[in-house]
């Protein structure tokens, strides 16, 4: 009848073990041990009472019948369940240790069970029959806590078998009256132990189960982060609990037996970021939309990785929030190309420089040849002066001063070219744009006099210092100017003029503009003129707009080209300063 009851089932709800599920299970025992048992007892209580039995006891006749049957499908038929089940996960092969375990268990159950159970009560006090009953109970539990589903059927296989064979030889607790009385009992004891230890076991089983569907949904969820390069991450408050994928564990450099904590995360991080993740940790804790934030971290080995973190908050039904999870993006790679990029960046701007200055090396030749020339005829003037008798000192005096202030000239032109012709790494300070613009056109005083070409400058009182690298904003400066001069190359002479003015913005601003009288630029022109090697020149290389646009950018400033009304073009920076900046 229990495998019958069994094979019912298991066609009902499917190729599964019996107890996938505490609510399978459930089904199981309410169907094979309740419903089903107490149905065919109504009709097989009348075989005893056909057989001669008084009509008085067909309940009790119902009562054993139904026990007997709900026994059986609560010993065996679960067994069978499991014996036979599909399931690799009920099929699969344990290893020596956890066989030899189940061995001994059940071998220790038998042997306690057939101890405790030898004695009748007529030969024991009463008061020690429960004492007895319970000193298999140990072994049962630990039977179902290690195996589950296939431990508790066993173990309730193995107390059914010993008890019934001790009461069939006369020597069992349960022996006291009559033997419908006697097997009534053991029956009740029987059942009664079962359902809570079968259901114990499944509750187990289901647990384990998810555990184990929770490991694999891990596990996958982490190869496929691994694979896309993304560690997943996620952060209990309340408990300060750490969960992170293996891949991000090694973007913080950390061993997988390491445990996750606040401490052991933060003292990954570059001691230079430490503070940054803290803050965006903190932001993101607050805030209802995702926080991003870039950081390094340094293994045990010294290596550093850039880490991108994007973080999101859950919050409780309170506002409050209860979790913190997100992505860790490697962008190392990414670091070292823009590096590279930024590298090469600045070779590409000192080589322009350096070709700019070419094209001026005659007038910077002249520009350098006048002090040199005068300092050479003040030193033969006081040589003639201090040759004569009396010397008159107040001239070698003069001539003295005037060397010194050509050799100062002199030395601002040797300096000016020395910081454009450097390529060391930019230094960001604070900027006089009106000074590095005048420093600029004297610079070019030669080549604008070889041009014919007026220079006006309108700059602005009380100019506010901006902020950045001195040498690439009068790389731009230069450049502007440069293309202002080339631009009037078919100009006639009295129209060649170059207006240079300065302002402050209604926004705080630094504003430059360069104007020329040149044919100005077309809308086609202006689409292309800042795209790299786009140019109008002959012999030009279509790079100085486009380093000019990048150094600009670099320093949070605007770059444009526009035409005149009245002819030419006008070349417009817009740079920020620290106020504005700070508001």
């Amino acid at each position: 009848m229990a495998v019958l009851n069994a094979a019912a089932l298991r066609k009902i709800l499917g190729d599964l073990p019996w107890a996938v599920t505490l609510r399978t299970a459930s089904y199981y025992i309410l169907v094979t041990a309740v419903v089903s048992p107490a149905i065919c007892a109504f009709g097989g209580a009348f075989g005893p009472i056909l057989g001669g039995s008084p009509i008085e006891n067909y309940f009790l006749c119902w009562g054993q019948w139904y026990l007997s049957n709900a026994l059986g499908s609560l010993t065996l038929g679960p067994l069978f369940l499991t014996m036979f089940s599909d399931s690799p996960r009920s099929s699969s092969v344990a290893p020596p240790r956890r066989q030899a375990e189940a061995v001994i268990l059940g071998v220790a159950l038998a042997i306690v069970c057939a101890t405790a159970f030898q004695f009748s009560n007529r030969t024991i006090a009463l008061g020690f029959i429960p004492a007895l009953l319970y000193s298999p109970l140990p072994l049962i539990l630990w039977s179902t806590v290690r195996f589950g589903e296939k431990g508790a059927s066993a173990a309730i296989l193995i107390v059914a078998i010993v008890l019934l064979w001790r009461t069939l030889n006369s020597s069992s607790v349960f022996v006291a009256g009559n033997p419908e009385a006697n097997v009534l009992a053991l029956q009740m004891f029987l059942v009664g132990l079962a359902i809570p230890v079968l259901l114990l076991g499944a509750s187990i089983d289901e647990v384990r189960h998810a555990e184990q569907s929770t490991s694999e949904n891990e596990e996958r969820m982490g190869l496929a982060a691994a694979s896309a390069n993304i560690g997943l991450w996620h952060y209990d408050p309340a408990t300060e609990r750490f969960w992170a994928t293996g891949h991000c564990r090694s973007m913080f450099g950390l061993a997988p037996h390491v445990g996750l904590t606040h401490f052991t995360l933060i003292n990954a991080i570059h001691p230079e970021d430490r503070q940054v993740a803290i803050e965006a940790m903190k932001a993101a804790a607050n805030s209802e939309q995702p926080t991003v934030s870039e950081f390094r971290t340094i293994s045990a080995d010294g290596q550093t990785r850039w880490i991108r973190a994007r973080a999101y908050s859950h919050f409780g039904d309170r506002g409050v929030p209860v979790r913190l999870s997100g992505i860790l993006v490697d962008i190392t790679d990414y670091k070292t190309a823009e590096a590279e990029a930024e590298l090469q960046r600045r070779e590409v701007a000192h080589l322009m420089r350096v070709s700019v200055l070419g094209e001026l090396s005659g007038a910077i030749a002249h520009e350098l040849n006048q002090p040199l020339t005068a300092i050479l005829s003040n030193a033969q003037a006081a040589l003639l002066v201090l040759a004569q008798t009396p010397a008159d000192l107040a001239e070698v005096k003069e001539a003295l001063e005037e060397i010194e202030m050509e050799d100062t000239r002199a030395g601002e032109v040797i300096h000016r070219l020395r910081d454009l012709l450097g390529k060391g790494k930019s230094t960001f300070a604070a900027i006089q744009f009106n000074d590095l613009i005048e420093s600029t056109l004297q610079l070019l005083r030669c080549e604008l006099i070889g041009r014919q070409i007026r220079v006006s400058m309108n700059l602005g009182d009380h100019l506010p210092p901006t902020y950045g690298d001195a040498v690439q904003l009068q790389q731009v400066v230069l450049n502007l100017v440069m293309n202002a001069m080339d631009a009037m190359s078919a100009t006639p002479v009295s129209r060649r003029a170059i207006t240079v003015s300065t302002r402050v913005t209604e926004t705080g601003r630094i504003e430059a503009t360069v104007a020329d009288r040149g044919p100005g630029v077309s809308s086609e022109v202006r689409a292309k003129v800042f795209q790299p090697f786009f140019t109008t020149k002959d012999h030009g290389l279509g790079l100085g707009l486009s380093i000019c646009l990048n150094i600009v950018k670099s320093h949070g400033g605007e770059i444009n080209l526009d035409s005149n009304g009245e002819g030419g073009a006008t070349a417009r920076v817009i740079l920020p300063t620290p106020e504005v900046d700070d508001g």
